[in-house]
């Protein structure tokens, strides 16, 4: 006898076999029981967790000697034949192979005559989203008004692509992903029916690495029966799926958080060279940053979203405050980034991972806003002595400044910024504080072109213009008028405040002002006539001198 692969072997033939689809196979069973089979009926899913398995019950079912009835008997010979594809009352069609117009007006002419041994004859058409439209069209007469004796079962994994007149002649059944701890119990059950010695952690990584399909996890544990020879081991399963185990990512936070690049680059190497995944690698360490953020979101529930070994929870505790939330948030875009930069294959697997982990390496590099302002700006000495030292030029000099502007205020935006004022009325924004943020502006930037790039570029225009423990104080010149509408908006406002949280660890609320700007002597011409006005201005021409980057600001009466 051939040998039959577990996929196979272990095909689940009652509904009380089918694993992880528990609604679905209530309600099938119920339907039959009450005799009301629809006409058509949409089985739509993932890969792998029982679509044609549980059609092929559903024939049987229907077929069965004096039914249909639920508790048909699966030895019978009728329901051999539909599970091994040799029933003439049953028909499966694969809808990538058979996709064209003329496949299915041979099905229409078939549908008219009666099953030759069975109560119904049913049409399974399997991937059916393949199917061309004009084969749609030509199914969709029969499908509303079929002969009484026939049934079809479509199976997809793609349902966005079946028209929505086929969907609405069908009643849809959605198959979920099937639970890991479900797939440990059936590949426990499978290796105990075939002998085979594993350990149980070993049957978890498979269970995990299959992504909820029980047909992917047989595979697997089918391959690895071949691959071993006693047991079926933990470091069998990593080697055979290229993964890294759950110490080796341990081993990368503690490198992290020592700042050892050495440590780093030395374990990326080892996996390199091993042949292990570094794509899978990146997805797990992204994982378990996941689960470190859950620790600190949700520390009493975690554990109920958490797919890891024992050990590996228990580890994950110990270490749960060894990154700050804004560290996280930070890490869990660079690894997201990361994914999409491997699918593209911009550079080697390796370059990549190790660019991410450098970038990783420098998280406790981060300083909040509030620390920032806490310390106070330093001051400028250099500055002071430099304006000492330097002779008093002969011939008078025009005073240039870097960062000189006008603020014009929004009525909404007014009154929200302390400010202080010199002798003439004139407000002049504090530049300590939006200097010693700049480093966090350009982060921010930064941050929000990743999640929004149009966000990002209008960002870009604008410029710190005052720093408090609870405003970000964002300037745009005139011209950009467009820009300041554009980034009020709720949503765009939203995703900077988000970025300021993230990256400065702190909630701090962003509002935009429009700067004209000036040339030069300090203040426009119209405030600086008369010998008072021009004591005013020499007075903030000395200011602007000593705390370079420094704006004017005026706020409208």
């Amino acid at each position: 006898m051939s040998y039959l692969i577990f996929a196979r072997k272990f095909r689940p033939q009652t509904f009380d076999e089918v694993v992880g689809q528990e609604p679905i196979v209530k309600t099938l069973k119920n339907a039959i029981q009450q005799e009301r089979i629809p006409q058509s009926f949409l089985f739509s899913g993932p890969r792998g967790v029982g679509k044609t398995s549980v059609a092929r019950i559903v024939a049987m079912a229907l077929n069965s000697p004096g039914g249909p009835k639920v508790d048909f008997d699966p030895k019978s010979d009728v329901s051999r034949e539909i599970a091994e594809g040799r029933s003439m009352d049953v028909l499966e069609i694969d809808g990538a192979s058979n996709r064209g117009i003329d496949e299915i007006r041979n099905l229409r002419d078939t549908v008219k005559f009666k099953p030759s041994a069975g109560n119904y004859k049913l049409y399974i058409i399997d991937e059916v989203h393949m199917l061309t439209t004009e084969a749609f069209n030509a199914l969709l007469k029969t499908l509303e008004e079929p002969p009484p004796h026939v049934k079809f079962i479509f199976a997809t994994t793609e349902p966005h692509k079946v028209p929505l007149t086929i969907l609405s002649r069908c009643q849809r059944f959605h198959f979920k992903r099937i639970a890991t701890p479900e797939i440990v119990a059936k590949l426990e059950e499978i290796a105990k029916r075939e002998k085979i010695k594993y350990d149980k952690k070993a049957i978890f990584l498979i269970a995990k690495a299959s992504e909820g399909a029980l047909r992917d996890s047989e595979s697997i544990l089918d391959q690895l029966a071949s691959f071993c020879d006693e047991k079926i081991t933990e470091e069998d399963v990593l080697f055979t799926l290229g993964y890294a185990s759950e110490d080796l990512y341990f081993q990368v936070l503690q490198a992290l958080r020592a700042g050892d690049a050495n440590t780093l680059f030395r374990l990326i190497r080892e996996l390199y060279e091993g042949g292990r995944d570094l794509v899978q690698f990146a997805k797990g360490l992204f994982e378990i940053f996941r689960h470190l953020l859950l620790f600190q979101c949700s520390p009493e529930h975690a554990e109920e979203f958490i797919e890891m070994s024992p050990e590996g929870i228990t580890e994950l505790k110990k270490i749960q405050t060894t990154f700050s939330r804004g560290e996280l948030l930070l890490a869990l875009g660079i690894l997201g980034n990361l994914q999409g930069t491997l699918r593209r294959n911009l550079a080697s697997p390796r370059i990549l991972v190790e660019t991410a982990l450098l970038k990783l390496l420098h998280l406790d590099g981060l300083k909040s806003v509030e620390a920032l302002v806490e310390s106070g700006a330093p001051a400028r000495p250099q500055a002071t002595t430099r304006a000492a030292s330097t002779p008093e030029p002969k011939l008078p000099v025009r005073l240039q400044t870097k960062v000189q502007a006008v603020v014009k205020e929004t009525p909404q935006a007014s009154g929200d910024v302390p400010q202080s004022l010199d002798a003439g009325g004139t407000a002049i924004a504090t530049a300590i504080s939006v200097e010693e943020a700049e480093g966090v502006w350009t982060r921010v930037i930064e941050y929000v072109k990743t999640k929004r790039m149009s966000t990002g570029i209008f960002l870009s225009e604008a410029t710190p213009v005052e720093m408090s423990d609870e405003v970000a104080t964002l300037g745009l010149p005139s011209e950009f008028e467009f820009h300041k509408e554009t980034l009020e908006k709720e949503g765009n406002r939203r995703l900077v405040e988000d970025a300021f949280e993230v990256i400065a660890g702190k909630k701090i609320r962003v509002k935009y002002v429009v700067t004209t700007s000036t040339t030069v002597e300090g203040v426009p011409s119209a405030k600086v006539s008369g010998k008072k006005d021009e004591k005013v201005a020499d007075i903030i021409s000395e200011a602007l001198e000593i705390f370079e980057g420094a704006k004017i600001v005026t706020k409208d009466s």
